[in-house]
């Protein structure tokens, strides 16, 4: 059931900067709370609807899959379709200087632990507890990851920065 108290933060295609001009073109990984893991695009993802649906392209050929989104533990746009272990052994946390820290608008540093134990250093403008999810921009500028839409469901912490 949708939660009424707040208003969610803007749609995928709104919200986040596309390569081009097509909406259909956002490079999305879905990572499931049971690890599955599904690649995509959507042209419908809604944080204030239920579920939306992920296509994937073949040869000309569109499937479309339903995605519920208290199934999902994180939906990540991806600069490109990299693998999961390109960046092992890079170092966790924020680089000196918050190269990566967004201009213009106030956002917060963010560390969201999800239950599998994966952690993500980051920033967020539009986290709060009343919400289901948030976006967060990860802090390490060469991360494959541009935006990442952050279930609450899936956290066991958050830890928010003010500075």
């Amino acid at each position: 059931m949708p939660e009424p108290s707040s208003p969610e933060p803007a749609s995928l295609e709104t919200a986040i900067p596309k390569e081009s001009s097509r909406p259909d073109r956002v490079r999305l990984v879905a990572h499931f709370k049971d690890g599955q893991i599904t690649k995509g695009f959507s042209r419908d993802f809604d944080p204030g609807r239920e579920s939306f649906h992920l296509e994937k392209r073949r040869a000309g050929i569109i499937a479309s899959v339903q995605i519920r989104l208290e199934d999902l533990k994180a939906l990540f746009q991806v600069k490109t379709w990299g693998r999961k272990d390109k960046h092992l052994g890079r170092p966790h946390g924020f680089p000196e200087g918050d190269s990566n820290r967004p201009v213009g608008e106030t956002y917060v540093k963010t560390v969201a632990e999800f239950f599998d134990g994966e952690r993500i250093c980051g920033f967020t403008r539009d986290y709060t507890p009343d919400r289901t999810g948030f976006y967060l921009i990860p802090a390490d500028p060469e991360d494959n990851n541009r935006r990442i839409y952050v279930l609450k469901s899936s956290l066991v912490n958050i830890q928010i920065f003010r500075d």
